[in-house]
């Protein structure tokens, strides 16, 4: 193999060879079995690819994401009502404080205060970090999948 040259290329007798060989091996399986191919299966599958899909998005499906939208909304905009103005406030709207899912939502809502207090000090500088190397590694990876894609014709 050459530098640059990630493939190994055979000629067409070791080719026919490896695969009289391969078949052999597979004989004893009763494999493979020669079959013929359905009548005109280039085109069908040609023709399959190439029509659009004509199912439309079901509307079950499109209500319930709106649904899960408002709801992601609504407990986004409670969370930050109760970790930046009132922790109670959330937990209020289900009943007393005593008990229940009130008690819940008020720990829940006790427990992410130093989670964003830390998010809007020091950590907002990791986070930064993170982002930067997550997005290092994917160019990384890009460029890497590049290179590696490059057939041997065109490298020499």
């Amino acid at each position: 193999m050459e530098r640059g040259n990630n493939q190994l290329t055979l000629d067409d007798d070791a080719m026919a060879a490896a695969e009289g060989e391969t078949r052999r091996l597979l004989a004893r399986y009763g494999q493979p079995q020669v079959m013929e191919p359905p009548a005109a299966l280039a085109g069908r599958v040609i023709d399959a690819l190439s029509e659009p899909s004509s199912r439309p998005a079901s509307t079950l499906r499109r209500f319930y994401a709106g649904i899960g939208l408002i709801c992601g909304c609504v407990a986004l905009a409670l969370g930050a009502w109760g970790v930046l103005i009132d922790s109670s406030g959330p937990a209020k709207l289900f009943g007393d404080l005593s008990g229940g899912i009130s008690e819940l939502i008020l720990i829940l809502t006790l427990a992410a205060k130093p989670l964003i207090n830390l998010l809007m000090s020091a950590g907002a500088t990791v986070l930064v970090m993170i982002v930067a190397s997550l997005g290092g590694s994917w160019l990384w990876w890009e460029l890497l999948r590049r290179e590696l894609a490059v057939s041997p014709e065109t490298s020499a």
